[in-house]
Order: structure tokens, then C-alpha cells, then sequence
């Protein structure tokens, strides 16, 4: 059975020079992608990582967060990504709840890292110069020749996203490579993406649907392009400057696209299908992007971390 590694790895066999990954000027082909996770690989499993092991995130949607992703799962390795605004009690609750073996950080969160007892006492991958890092991420491909190349099976773990804690701490749901793809495979049906699509990865890569975007685009040869963290005017810009075809995001998130000045000019004709999760959708909003952006498909999901 085809494992989420594979995803990747037929991606850059299929259309090796197609664009996969984009983060403001940077940019990755699909041979780029795999070349790129495959020495992360080798740098996780260099530093003493075994199938299995955890690698918990802390990051913003950025392209070095899609990176390990696609890292962790072609190392057998679980990547366990979490919200980046956590503080230091809340990052201590997710390394010890996950028995992480690694965290990977950035500025950005390095202020919860620095306050963190259990990530004091871990290995600490950082990025951009992120003080309390035991070792820049770029250096981590240094560290090959891999020890021990190792291939997940369609039942090993692949990844562990947290619940959001409605009513306590987060849990800890575990995902199967075998689960993941299916999912993936689903998502691809049920918004009917055709080769080449392109989406905004805005979703959280902590999240489900963040995990289903990145996969699914990598099924169809599609890009996925980052926003770190959304703000409207400039997601409005990226999906004109990159032809997005297909979008997805919470019901308030849209609400913020529609009512931001610069929709009324904004070139969203690219756009061909629509997606929510997270709550319901009101029928204003739901006219309002019917009669405005006039989508071929309009996908509503719910509960996809359990399933």
C-alpha cells in the first residue's frame, strides 16, 4: 500500500519540473521538493531519530513547515505540528503528551521555546537565526550520508495533530500513512482538482485541512502557496499574482476576504472551487461568494481530525 512519502516521491517522477511549493520570492519544483525533504531526512535520522519518533513543530505556514512535513513522513518519523501562538505551559504539555523526540521552531515562537522546561532538554532544529536552536535547519542536510534509509509502512504513523481543547487539553489524534493519503485521495474527489490546481496554504499546517491541502496538491501536481499567517489584503494579492484555482478556509476568514476593500478590485477570476471547515457558514456570506466569485464548487467539511 502506497504511503504519503510516495505521494511526493510519484509527484517528482510524474512532472519533476512542475511548480509544487512557493514562500514570497522562493520557489520549489517538484525534483526540488523531494531533493530538499530527502536531505532533511537524512539530517533527522543523522541526528539519532528512529521510525517512529516524534518531530513536533512549531511553525507559521512556511515553506520550511511543508519541508518537514514531507521530511517526516519519507524518514518513517511522525511529524506532530502544533498551534504556533502556544505559550510555554502549552508547549510543555505537547512534548511531554507526545513524547517528542525533536522540536523545530522559529522566531517566532522562540519566546515559548526559551520558556519551556521539557524543550529545554530536547534537540532544537531553529530557523532564520532563532535564538535557543542547537542547529540551523539548513544545516541539517549537512549532516548526511544517511545512517540508515529507512521506508514507512501504509500502517505506520504518520501524523499526530492535536485537537483544539474545547473542553480541556488538546488530544492527541494519531493518523496512518494509510488513513492520511486516503483522506488525501478524498479530498481530491470531493473538490474535483484536476492537474496543476493551484491552492493558497493558508490552513494550518497543525490543522487537518492545512495536512489535506499540502497532500492533495501534491496528488494532482498542484502548488501550494504558503501565507504565513492570513491577512486578507495580502491573500487577495496571492491569489491573483498565482492563478489560485481552488481555496479553502474558515467561514470567518472568508468574511474577512469579502469585506476588505480591496476585494471589490480584486482579481479572483482564477478561482474555480471554494472550501469551508471549522463552523457553520451564514447564508449571507454564502450568497455573497456565490454571487461574486461564482465558484463551480462549493465543498463544506466537518470532523476530519477523528475520521
Amino acid at each position: 500500500m502506497l504511503t504519503c512519502a510516495d505521494i511526493l516521491t510519484f509527484a517528482a517522477a510524474r512532472d519533476p519540473g512542475a511548480p509544487a511549493l512557493v514562500d514570497g520570492p522562493r520557489a520549489w519544483t517538484y525534483a526540488e521538493t523531494l531533493a530538499a525533504a530527502r536531505g532533511l531526512a537524512a539530517g533527522l535520522r543523522r541526528m539519532g531519530l528512529t521510525p517512529g519518533d516524534r518531530v513536533l513543530t512549531v511553525l507559521q505556514n512556511r515553506a520550511e513547515a511543508a519541508l518537514v512535513h514531507w521530511a517526516a513522513y519519507l524518514a518513517d518519523l511522525v511529524v506532530t505540528p502544533v498551534n504556533w501562538r502556544v505559550n510555554a505551559a502549552e508547549l510543555d504539555y505537547f512534548l511531554t503528551d507526545s513524547g517528542a523526540a525533536l522540536l523545530v521552531f522559529e522566531p517566532a515562537t522562540a519566546e515559548a521555546v526559551r520558556g519551556s522546561a521539557r524543550a529545554a532538554v530536547l534537540p532544537r532544529i531553529g530557523m532564520d537565526g532563532a535564538a535557543g536552536a542547537d542547529l540551523d535547519i539548513e544545516a541539517l542536510e549537512a549532516l548526511a550520508p544517511d545512517p540508515a534509509p529507512t521506508r514507512p509502512s501504509a500502517a505506520s504513523l504518520s501524523v499526530l495533530l492535536y485537537t483544539s481543547g474545547t473542553t480541556g487539553p488538546g488530544k492527541g489524534v494519531p493518523r496512518s500513512h494509510r488513513a492520511e493519503r486516503a483522506a488525501a485521495l478524498a479530498h481530491v474527489a470531493q473538490n474535483a482538482l484536476r492537474p496543476g490546481d493551484r491552492t493558497l496554504g493558508v490552513m494550518p499546517l497543525y490543522h487537518t485541512m492545512g495536512v489535506r491541502l499540502l497532500l492533495s496538491m501534491a496528488l494532482v501536481n498542484g502548488l501550494f502557496v504558503c501565507q504565513r499567517r492570513f491577512d486578507a489584503a495580502e491573500a487577495l494579492a496571492l491569489i491573483a499574482r498565482h492563478r489560485i484555482t481552488t481555496l479553502y478556509l474558515v467561514p470567518t476568514l472568508y468574511h474577512d476576504l469579502v469585506s476588505h476593500p480591496d476585494f471589490e478590485g480584486a482579481d479572483v477570476s482564477g478561482l474555480r472551487a471554494l472550501g469551508f471547515a471549522g463552523a457553520p457558514m451564514t447564508d449571507g456570506l454564502l450568497r455573497r461568494l456565490t454571487e461574486t466569485i461564482r465558484p463551480a464548487l462549493f465543498v463544506n467539511h466537518y470532523g476530519s481530525s477523528e475520521i
